[in-house]
Protein backbone atom coordinates (compact mmCIF):
# COMPACT_ATOMS: atom_id res chain seq x y z
CA UNK A 1 0.00 0.00 0.00
CA UNK A 2 2.87 2.37 0.78
CA UNK A 3 4.41 1.74 -2.66
CA UNK A 4 1.14 2.58 -4.41
CA UNK A 5 0.76 5.71 -2.32
CA UNK A 6 4.34 6.72 -3.10
CA UNK A 7 3.82 6.23 -6.86
CA UNK A 8 0.57 8.20 -6.72
CA UNK A 9 2.28 11.09 -4.93
CA UNK A 10 5.15 11.07 -7.43
CA UNK A 11 2.74 11.03 -10.35
CA UNK A 12 0.66 13.82 -8.84
CA UNK A 13 3.78 15.90 -8.25
CA UNK A 14 4.94 15.35 -11.85
CA UNK A 15 1.54 16.28 -13.28
CA UNK A 16 1.36 19.43 -11.14
CA UNK A 17 4.86 20.43 -12.22
CA UNK A 18 4.00 19.90 -15.89
CA UNK A 19 0.83 21.97 -15.53
CA UNK A 20 2.76 24.72 -13.77
CA UNK A 21 5.33 24.82 -16.56
CA UNK A 22 2.57 24.94 -19.18
CA UNK A 23 0.74 27.77 -17.38
CA UNK A 24 3.90 29.85 -16.97
CA UNK A 25 4.90 29.27 -20.60
CA UNK A 26 1.47 30.29 -21.88
CA UNK A 27 1.41 33.36 -19.62
CA UNK A 28 4.80 34.52 -20.84
CA UNK A 29 3.87 33.84 -24.46
CA UNK A 30 0.62 35.80 -24.29
CA UNK A 31 2.39 38.56 -22.35
CA UNK A 32 4.99 38.83 -25.09
CA UNK A 33 2.28 39.07 -27.74
CA UNK A 34 0.53 41.75 -25.69
CA UNK A 35 3.70 43.83 -25.44
CA UNK A 36 4.36 43.39 -29.15
CA UNK A 37 0.85 44.54 -30.05
CA UNK A 38 1.22 47.56 -27.75
CA UNK A 39 4.32 48.63 -29.68
CA UNK A 40 2.21 49.30 -32.79
CA UNK A 41 -0.49 51.58 -31.38
CA UNK A 42 0.83 54.74 -33.04
CA UNK A 43 1.88 56.78 -30.04
CA UNK A 44 4.85 56.95 -27.71
CA UNK A 45 5.26 57.48 -23.98
CA UNK A 46 8.07 59.52 -22.44
CA UNK A 47 9.06 59.03 -18.82
CA UNK A 48 10.60 62.06 -17.09
CA UNK A 49 12.31 61.94 -13.74
CA UNK A 50 11.50 64.89 -11.50
CA UNK A 51 14.22 66.21 -9.17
Amino acid sequence: MYAVSKVTQSTQRAVCMALSVAIVTLSLTFGAFGVQSMEHVGYSVTVTQLK
